[in-house]
């Protein structure tokens, strides 16, 4: 499933071959982190030693809120991944992992099975909590604690539950096939056995759960084999770091040095319910399980993704609490769709699930909260008074307040109890309160504006959205502006179980450009020669996927005369500049983001069309108010794209062994106006030994210089006081000198140098070997991609078995382009569409190139 979401390489075959693009998820090596073998036997047995909790999981306090110190503890079978997320964990925190199963062997000098022989069941159950007890206080900050399903035993599951209310402690699971194929001796049934019985016990004693999906390994004779060895064993574990990382934000929120790989992207800095005409594309757990959803098509158009919980195959006879199997099923689902996406996930349980028994939907909606996704519903239709406590045990999720009216009331929109649910919604901490009931007439979805506009004269804090359910409400589905439920044009036509769900991302965008709310904008890219520019096609195919009916063109000049006057123009929409016109354009420009004031440059330009009461450029959220809409041009606004580019394949490429760090290192090769970005992009990633290197080097030491005087003056926004103090950018006279053995190796190479010097002979540029001599090897990105193989990537290709991973221009330009599309739209860009389209098209002009070349200039006379 779509390799653009998931973070690893893509292949240089897929460029150059169509038949070997592969949707399949790359393979995983856990071999690096296998647990400790150890734990085999004591995970074998759940038996009466196990201080089982006298009450269940469900009526268990769930602490939610720790301070940003805490240390975490990670739980769970053997066989689930604890080791090696503990790693992740701990070098992405900067802390001490800690294993309890080492501490015992260090405390009493032999394994917990030895022990055991030797002193006998109650000696070994008194020295395991006293060593559990002491290991945890004595790590109580800035650790990662694994413990082994041993730890448990006894008095060990009080031990961790009391710790638990001070302490993120995190149960791990994870498929039976995953389990099975660590354990190998033991079969998939009493794999399933064992997970099943497990799973109260251990979530008893955890504040959150992580399902750790399985990666699908590549059998050796399978042709692709081959290929996904050229990806990097090291890059095995980038997808469930990304997945776990982003769990462990949610709990301990965001930390200067583990910031998410989409906080870059502009829509990141606005929540999804506080912008206009979002749409929540609806997914029902059975749809993923059982695959019957394509899951990159699902995301088109979409602003966050609903997975609702529906189905009754599970539930138990007693209608209280939801049986093991299912509660694996909802974590798997959410863990697919995790991995897929990087829009915001609704976690919804649909009332009719749970009929009757609120203290099973109270059970399932607490289990949702454990998984951390960014919103979960609160049905107010279900009567269950505990409400209060599922909001206060949220921790950064946010809730969406429910009431469906079934049957619409007499007075329809004007019956009273609506507001008063919103009001009550608000008051217990909802974020969003949404109202919704079946349509009984067409003229309801126009009284449902003026039910709206009261809820607005309230100036409550959660956002209020209302709309009609059945076919006569779909007007009121158009029109409605805060997470409006769509399906998907190749959702399975059994969609009635999602009835909200009626029309698709295209019918509301047909209908917002029909009726003028939107109007047809034209956008362009701006350089001294863009005819060949990939970025037309990439826009364009996103703007037909999702109905929009915007143009995007290339605009060739050599001044801004031409720009002056286009982007004036009622229907400009906004432009990309290339070179050489990145700084020109600047004296142009009304306002620059903080990026593009900071880089010195910029490649986006948008138009501003409202200013703010003091003449001002509007916020980000001002700003995404005026997309999608004509008329007269008052100001022009630039922002920077590039680093985010840049950064997001740097992040991808960087194995775990290579996670940044205080002592890491990163090379910047050429010093242009890519290098600037570059730069500005390796310090958002925390990286503080910046070296960069060039033929020119006073034009080296420019760029260092405009970047360490805005360090030392504090004006970079995005770096800490801490980090600043620590941070440097440093130059190297030449390519031939050697590196300085003060400073690590680089495992973050950036090449900015263009193919060919000014006089169109190639550069063949090269990095000396002795720079290449990382032990864990690093990520190198050649911004060049015409050609694509240039001599630097042929370099890296020879290093690729030492730990290299080499990034390219094409995997670049999409990530840029992406942030490009939310700057202009306001919307989450089409990611697999736009990267299909650029990676057609460019194979479209090398066929087309081949042709021309193998045609003989001066044919024979006939």
């Amino acid at each position: 499933m779509a390799i653009v979401h998931a973070g690893l390489k893509r292949p240089y075959d897929q460029v150059r071959d169509t038949d070997r693009i592969s949707s399949s998820p790359g393979s995983r090596d856990h071999s690096r982190f296998r647990e400790d073998s150890r734990e085999t036997s004591a995970v074998s047995r759940i038996r009466s030693g196990f201080n089982t909790p006298s009450n269940d999981w469900t009526e268990t306090p769930r602490e939610t809120t720790f301070k940003h110190d805490a240390s975490i503890v990670l739980i769970g079978l053997n066989g689930v991944g604890k080791s090696s997320l503990g790693i992740l964990a701990a070098t992405a925190y900067n802390r001490r992992l800690v294993e309890v199963e080492k501490c015992f062997a260090d405390a009493t000098g032999c394994t917990s099975q030895t022990y055991r022989k030797l002193h006998g069941t109650n000696a070994y159950y008194s020295k395991h909590c006293q060593v559990l007890q002491s290991t945890l206080d004595a790590y109580n900050k800035n650790s990662v604690i694994v413990c082994n399903f041993s730890a448990l035993e006894h008095d060990g599951s009080r031990i961790i539950r009391s710790y638990a209310e001070h302490h993120p402690v995190v149960h791990i699971t994870r498929d039976a096939a995953g389990v099975q194929s660590y354990l190998q001796a033991w079969n998939m049934e009493r794999v399933q056995q064992l997970l099943h019985a497990s799973g109260p016990l251990l979530r008893s004693c955890a504040n959150f759960e992580f399902f750790n999906l399985t990666e699908k390994l590549t059998a050796a004779e399978d042709p692709q084999a081959q290929d996904q060895a050229k990806r990097g064993l090291f890059l095995t574990l980038k997808r469930v770091e990304r997945d776990f990382l982003k769990l462990l934000r949610n709990i301990l929120g965001d930390h200067n040095r583990v910031l998410s790989h989409h906080s870059a992207y502009p829509l990141s800095e606005v929540p999804v319910h506080h912008r206009s005409f979002t749409l929540a594309a609806q997914v029902g757990i059975h749809d993923v399980v059982d695959k019957v959803v394509d899951l990159d098509g699902l995301q088109v158009g979409a602003d966050a993704v609903e997975v609702v919980i529906t189905s009754k195959a599970f539930l138990p006879a007693s209608q209280q609490v939801p049986r093991e199997e299912f509660l694996l099923q909802i974590a798997e689902t959410y863990a697919v769709v995790r991995r897929v996406t990087i829009v915001p996930i609704i976690l919804t349980v649909d009332r009719r699930l749970c009929g009757t028994a609120p203290d099973l939907y109270h059970a399932l909606i607490s289990y949702c909260l454990r998984l951390g996704p960014e919103y979960c519903t609160l049905d107010f239709g279900v009567q269950d008074p505990r409400k209060a406590s599922l909001l206060a045990s949220r921790g950064r999720t946010l809730f969406i307040g429910l009431l469906h009216r079934d049957i619409a009331p007499a007075r329809g929109w004007q019956d009273i109890s609506c507001l008063e649910v919103y009001r009550r919604a608000n008051d217990l901490g909802c974020s969003v309160v949404k109202v919704t009931m079946p349509a009984r007439n067409v003229g309801d979805n126009f009284a449902l504006q003026s039910f709206l506009e009261q809820g607005e004269r309230m100036m409550l804090e959660a956002r209020l959205t209302a709309y009609n359910t059945g076919a006569l409400g779909r007007m009121s589905l158009c029109y409605n502006k805060i997470l409006t439920p769509v399906k998907t044009a190749s959702a399975p036509t059994t969609v009635p179980r999602y009835p909200d769900a009626l029309v698709t991302p295209k019918d509301i965008f047909a209908a917002l450009f029909a009726t003028f709310v939107y109007e047809p904008l034209h956008f362009f890219i701006y350089g001294a020669n863009v005819s060949y520019s990939l970025s037309p096609a990439m826009h364009n195919a996103a703007y037909r996927a999702c109905g929009m009916s915007h143009t995007f063109g290339t605009h060739s000049s050599d001044t801004l005369e031409d720009f002056k006057k286009l982007s004036r123009e009622s229907n400009f929409g906004g432009a990309a500049v290339v070179q050489p016109f990145k700084t020109g354009v600047l004296p142009l420009l009304d306002g620059l983001s903080s990026h593009a004031n900071a880089i010195g440059s910029v490649n986006t330009i948008m138009p501003v069309r409202e200013l703010t009461e003091d003449g001002g450029i509007p916020d980000r959220l001002g700003l995404l108010a005026q997309m999608n809409r004509g008329g007269p041009v008052q100001a022009l606004y630039g922002d920077n794209t590039d680093w985010i580019g840049v950064r997001a394949v740097l992040r991808r490429g960087l194995s775990p062994a290579n996670t940044v760090r205080p002592q890491s290192t990163a090379l910047v090769c050429g010093a242009g106006g890519q290098a600037r970005s570059t730069i500005y992009a390796l310090l958002s990633l925390g990286v503080n030994n910046i070296f960069i290197c060039n033929r020119t080097p006073a034009n080296a030491r420019a760029v260092a210089d405009h970047y360490n005087k805005q360090i030392d003056s504090h004006s970079i926004g995005l770096l800490g006081p801490a980090t600043t103090s620590q941070c440097r950018v440093r130059i190297l006279d030449s390519f031939m000198q050697p590196w300085p053995p003060e400073y690590r190796q680089p495992t973050m190479i950036v090449s900015s140098i263009p193919t060919q010097a000014a006089d169109g002979s190639p550069t063949n540029f090269t990095l000396p070997d002795a720079w290449l001599c990382s032990p864990t090897g690093g990520v190198l990105v050649e911004l060049a991609y015409r050609p694509m193989m240039t001599p630097i990537v042929k370099q890296m290709r020879a290093h690729a078995r030492k730990g290299w991973v080499m990034m390219d221009g094409f995997d670049v330009l999409p990530e840029q382009a992406f942030a490009q599309y939310e700057l202009f739209t306001g919307r989450r860009a089409p990611r697999k569409i736009m990267l299909d389209e650029v990676l057609r098209k460019y194979r479209e002009e090398q066929e087309h190139l081949n042709e021309a070349r193998s045609l003989d200039p001066n044919p024979p006379a006939t």
